[in-house]
């Protein structure tokens, strides 16, 4: 839901003074880590959000990519780091949801190793397609995908929303077969990148990193994968529309870190980065983009309960359905 700009102001305005943050004032930086690789929706995110930060937690934020072993390795590192706030996670659905169902042995468990910090945004999924493809709709490119013939489509890395979003949509629509090649990349801005050129026949990307190439004309959106249409691209039909029933698939951003954290630092990250989400520029800024943004910011505990219930809603999902990596 995007919140109109006066209403996000006077959220702004409502915010209590920020008395716990000079404790978090400090010389050297604080690392924000993203587990995945630059240009990908969630390092888009993360810088936008850690340049609104700094100016509210009075400190400097080095966002650092970390996305080997699928974000998993970003997660360890945050896991095990010292629970003082100075080391914190850009946690998204890939690594604290979408992981847990495709790699049995985790290297930490992330349900009790990591806790929520601050909802930063919720980001639909899109089905891509280069700008020169001739399919025109979801239609046109099913007909031709069922013709048979080889077929690469691609995605981020294995574990991601955008490899879960790709297998479900291959599987739903009855695509799978020797001939269709699922194709991961390293990240999902360099699998765009294919796709532009014509390397790819189709993947599924975040709205929010689609859609200044959709409106370029490099490349074509077929479908949002969401229950309703995108308020930054009201043209583009949901997958739902398109003739894909019940199709729905999103990522979400968060701010995560170390579960030991004191009540006191977990209490002043929370209103500090909250009070970064509220600055109207920053939310009309995401809204643009293609984000959907919280209608108030929960606290740490109701962003843990959220982490609950979607590897409640999703690791059966995910679980019963075939992964082609």
């Amino acid at each position: 839901m995007v919140i109109p700009r006066r209403a996000a102001l006077a959220a702004a305005l409502a915010l209590p003074l920020p008395l716990a943050l000079p404790a978090l004032a400090q010389a050297r930086p604080m690392r924000l880590i993203v587990a995945s690789a630059a240009g990908a929706n969630a390092d888009v995110v993360a810088r936008l959000l850690a340049a609104e930060a700094e100016g509210v937690l009075e400190r400097r934020i080095l966002v650092e990519n970390m996305p080997a072993a699928s974000g998993m390795r970003a997660v360890e590192a945050v896991a095990n780091a010292a629970p003082d706030g100075e080391t914190l996670l850009f946690g998204t659905a890939s690594q604290l949801v979408m992981n847990l169902a495709l790699f049995p042995n985790p290297p930490v468990d992330v349900a009790t190793a990591i806790r929520g910090i601050a909802m930063v945004n919720r980001v639909p999924m899109v089905l891509c397609v280069s700008g020169t493809d001739p399919a025109r709709n979801l239609p046109e490119l099913l007909g031709r995908l069922r013709q048979g013939g080889p077929v690469q489509y691609g995605s981020g890395p294995i574990g991601t929303t955008t490899h879960i979003v790709g297998a479900r949509f291959v599987e739903q629509a009855g695509l799978a077969r020797g001939d269709l090649v699922h194709a991961p990349y390293p990240s999902s801005a360099q699998a765009l990148t294919d796709l532009m050129a014509g390397r790819l026949t189709f993947m599924f990307d975040a709205a929010l990193t689609a859609l200044p190439h959709h409106r370029a004309g490099r490349i074509r959106i077929l479908g949002v994968a969401a229950e309703t249409r995108l308020p930054a691209a009201p043209d583009l039909p949901t997958m739902i529309e398109a003739g894909m029933d019940g199709f729905t698939g999103s990522t979400w951003n968060s701010i995560a870190g170390p579960a030991a954290l004191s009540a006191p630092r977990l209490a002043a990250l929370a209103e500090g980065f909250n009070a970064a989400l509220a600055r109207p520029g920053l939310r009309q800024r995401l809204a643009e983009m293609g984000s959907e943004l919280p209608d108030g910011p929960p606290s740490p505990e109701q962003v843990d309960a959220f982490y609950a219930r979607e590897r409640e809603t999703w690791l059966p999902l995910l679980r019963a359905t075939p992964m082609r990596g």
